[in-house]
């Protein structure tokens, strides 16, 4: 078949819906038959587009890749036109259906299995317009009846998914153990402060692969995480419709911790840095535990500002009396630990005793830590409330965890005070420097908690007629008890 007597150029699209899907005919098959149907029209095969499986077709979020290729031929007269194995692997919206017929004015032929459409001509525009309302309406169709189905599945407490979840069995509810394994390990790291970046990286270098066998991304790795079916709940549009049977792989303490985590983070917003003195220093005003937070610019010594100021939370005392540089204190925090460390009158403890109290001085940093991380979320969660980024009812589920976590540490914590009383380690000088230089901000915690053996630090209001510097003067440690 020719125009204008020239070769007729067709070019082939072939799509399905859903991959794996097996009530469609194949890619394969439908290239197959695209193929003999040009031959029937007498056209010049152009290029053969195959390469959208499972991209829907009526969901305008979907990115076509190859459909937008195809396009780009048919309008730039590249092709003479388009084959495909019915009008709904084409296109399912009549927009791109009114597209296709603007770039038209050349002459366009669409073909599918049964009919053949000339572009150029009214009958031919008309005759394939009502092809594509009557693909549109299919569509809608199956969508509200799959809605119908969903709903009604997720109201009787079974699961709804078109793909098998990552960790669960195909039929949604059983748990595939080394899945699951991975969801858990995935859930502690990040209750300790790793990162989503840096879980992705660990998942991809070890090889794990998604449910459909692919990479991780940040975006589908917090998706899993963040999964309610994590926790043995069915969630139909936002809404908690039943629950699962049998132990959930994440406890629901752990998921309402995490997503208390998520609730603080605005949009874009890196996550918090660990502050040396978070916890551990107090407010010389009211007594409560000071919090770092980064600052605009950098200082001196070229890092990000910062700063520990005394938060002040409803029914969680704070004053807003205390603020002071971070990298002054931090820079005080540093000579302490070195003076204590390395000051030869600190007899050091018998070996026994030595090993249990630094075993117990570890586990206070880390309690510690943990304290100031959920200080901190607490504070972001309650400005985002005051700026009406979230609501009451969301900031009072995110928070609720947060204070009973707060709550259980330090219950812990102070029964392992009398096991870090007194201890003392002694170096030399060099050495304690060295031991300083060559730690992370955790470690360094554990020494400064080691250095005070259960004293306290304070840190007293500045004085306003003073010079706008540093002073020493402001920095208390208590007495031994």
């Amino acid at each position: 078949m020719t125009r204008d007597e020239k070769p007729l150029i067709l070019d082939l699209y072939a799509r399905v819906s859903r991959k794996g899907d097996a009530r469609r005919r194949s890619m394969e098959g439908q290239t197959a038959a695209n193929r003999r149907r040009a031959e029937q029209l007498g056209a010049i095969v152009g290029e053969v587009f195959d390469k959208d499986d499972g991209r829907s077709a009526w969901n305008p979020r979907v990115k076509r890749h190859d459909w937008d290729k195809l396009m780009e031929r048919l309008e730039t007269g590249a092709s003479g036109g388009v084959v495909v194995f019915d009008l709904a692997r084409f296109s399912r919206r009549p927009s791109e259906g009114e597209r296709l017929i603007e770039a038209a004015e050349r002459g366009l032929i669409v073909a599918d299995s049964e009919a053949t459409y000339d572009l150029s001509t009214g009958a031919g525009r008309k005759a394939f317009r009502d092809a594509m309302a009557a693909a549109a309406y299919y569509s809608d169709e199956i969508s509200a009846r799959t809605r119908r189905g969903k709903s009604e599945k997720a109201m009787a407490g079974e699961p709804n998914h078109s793909r098998r979840p990552f960790g669960f069995e195909p039929d949604g509810l059983t748990i595939r153990e080394e899945e699951a394994q991975h969801l858990r390990e995935a859930t502690a790291k990040f209750l300790r402060g790793a990162s989503l970046e840096s879980i992705t990286l660990d998942w991809n270098t070890r090889g794990i692969k998604s449910s459909l066998g692919e990479r991780w991304t940040s975006r589908t790795v917090k998706y899993v995480l963040r999964r309610k079916r994590n926790m043995g709940v069915i969630e139909h549009k936002g809404v908690e419709v039943a629950s699962m049977p049998g132990d959930p792989i994440i406890s629901p303490e752990d998921f309402a911790q995490m997503e208390s985590v998520f609730a603080g983070r605005r949009p874009g917003r890196p996550a918090s840095e660990k502050y040396l003195c978070s916890g551990i220093a107090l407010c010389g005003k009211c007594g409560n535990k000071l919090t770092g937070r980064p600052r605009n610019g950098l200082g001196p010594d070229g890092e990000p500002k910062r700063e520990y100021l005394c938060v002040k939370r409803v029914g969680r005392g704070g004053c807003w009396g205390v603020v002071v540089d971070g990298g002054s204190l931090d820079g005080w925090a540093r000579n302490f630990v070195v003076a204590r460390l390395s000051d030869p009158r600190n007899a050091p403890l018998v070996s026994a005793a030595l090993a249990k109290a630094r075993a117990a001085a570890d586990r206070a940093a880390s309690i510690a830590e943990e304290i100031a991380k959920a200080e901190e979320l607490a504070q972001v969660l309650a400005d985002r409330l005051g700026r009406g980024e979230i609501n009451l009812a969301r900031y009072d589920s995110a928070v609720a965890p947060l204070d009973k976590r707060i709550a259980e540490l330090a219950a812990e914590a102070q029964k392992l005070e009398p096991a870090t009383s007194g201890l003392t380690v002694v170096l030399s000088t060099e050495e304690a420097e060295k031991l300083w230089e060559d730690s992370d901000i955790p470690e360094r915690r554990t020494y400064l908690l080691q250095a005070l053996a259960g004293r306290q630090l304070i840190v007293n209001p500045a004085n306003p007629d003073a010079p706008r510097e540093f002073d020493d003067a402001r920095v208390l440690v208590t007495p031994a008890k």
